[in-house]
């Protein structure tokens, strides 16, 4: 196997090894998920958005789709999807989506230096402890999970949905 290859492996292993966490997905209130990962309907779930204010998915559904983008400061692919996630955000689709970014378990003075220096136009949410993302099954970053209009999960990868006009 190539050094580059081995490297490449070996930092998605240690992805996925600092997302599984010590923690399990919890139940109930205090800002983690109500239901399980890979559940019909999502995890529901309340974060706080960089300024300290509870932001819950659930405000969301049934309204438009919403995409959760689980991403962090450090991650490459994550910085390289910043244009394409800013144009799904304030574009033509601005009105018929919902954009969601979920840092994963970083301090909010770091992630809202992110937020500012790379021109991020969407809503960011703090999932300090990572609850979030384990309800959902990120084993990754960057991970993207699109909710349905209905409520369901529709799409769930790590490189965006390409079109989009089927889920609106």
């Amino acid at each position: 196997m190539r050094p580059r290859y081995a490297i490449a492996a070996l930092l998605v292993l240690l992805c996925g090894v600092a997302l599984a966490g010590p923690e399990r997905p919890l139940s109930g209130a205090g800002g983690a998920a109500d239901t399980g990962a890979g559940s019909d309907p999502p995890a529901d779930f309340t974060l706080p958005d960089l300024v300290g204010q509870p932001v819950a998915l659930n405000q969301f559904l049934g309204k438009k789709p919403v995409l959760l983008v689980f991403w962090a400061t450090w991650c490459p692919e994550c910085k390289a999807a910043i244009p394409e996630i800013n144009a799904m955000a304030t574009g033509p689709l601005a009105g018929k989506l919902q954009v969601l970014g979920l840092d994963f378990r970083e301090s909010r003075e770091k992630v809202s230096a992110a937020v500012k220096a790379r021109y991020i136009r969407y809503p960011v949410l703090l999932d300090e402890k990572g609850q979030v993302a384990r309800a959902y099954g990120v084993v990754g970053i960057p991970t993207y999970v699109l909710i349905g209009r209905d409520g369901k999960v529709v799409y769930r990868e790590h490189v965006l949905p390409g079109d989009l006009s089927r889920y609106l």
